[in-house]
């Protein structure tokens, strides 16, 4: 069962995870909106940015995150999730997925994360667009 609770990619919410980046630095991420099933920890895939397809193989809809730059995802916060997916526009993350029962390992170039509000939905979304 998901519960609701919306996020958006708002530069002001990032916290710690901009020392991570140089200053004067604009902060990227993935392009993608992610959502954990609450009973499990799963975390899949649930939107995917129109402007990430760059004809390189990334994220897809349904996509099981299992890691991410090596480290389990199911233990992690909201908050370090964000962490680990967020960087240096232009710098890439090490993705390892679970997409129709085979596994991928994805390296993801980060874009400019886009400000907005999602609609209410059904389970916890961390966007990451």
């Amino acid at each position: 069962m998901f519960s609701h609770l919306a996020f958006a990619g708002l530069v002001a919410s990032l916290g710690s995870g901009a020392a991570a980046c140089a200053a004067g630095s604009e902060i990227g991420s993935v392009g993608a909106v992610l959502g954990r099933d609450e009973e499990s920890n799963e975390l899949f895939v649930r939107e995917v940015a129109s402007s990430s397809a760059s004809g390189a193989p990334g994220l897809m809809v349904g996509d099981e995150i299992v890691m991410i730059d090596g480290v389990f995802v199911r233990g992690l916060s909201k908050n370090d999730l964000r962490l680990a997916m967020r960087g240096q526009v232009g710098s890439t993350v090490r993705v390892t997925v679970v997409r129709g029962g085979q596994v991928e390992h994805l390296t993801i170039k980060r874009t400019a994360i886009k400000a907005g509000v999602l609609p209410p939905r059904r389970e916890e979304r961390i966007s990451e667009q």
